[in-house]
């Protein structure tokens, strides 16, 4: 039961640390250079979010097909 909270917890968790990434991306860029600033900010934050991020996304997106499989199969 609590093994399915935790691995529930960690997709939020990794929603929640995407978004907070590009919301970084977003003030820190604005404060730099104002608008120009934030677009470049959060392309560079999205960029550094896919490359952070990406390989626990293709794990989670990974347990969620084998996920499924298993329940077409019961």
């Amino acid at each position: 039961m609590l093994s399915k909270i935790v691995v529930n917890l960690y997709t939020v968790l990794l929603e929640i640390g995407l978004w907070l990434v590009l919301l970084i991306g977003l003030v820190s860029g604005w404060q730099a250079k104002g608008f120009i600033g934030a677009v470049g900010g959060i392309i560079g934050a999205a960029i550094f979010g896919a490359v952070f991020f990406g390989a626990f996304l293709v794990l989670d997106d990974i347990r969620n097909k084998v996920k499924a499989i298993e329940s077409r199969q019961q």
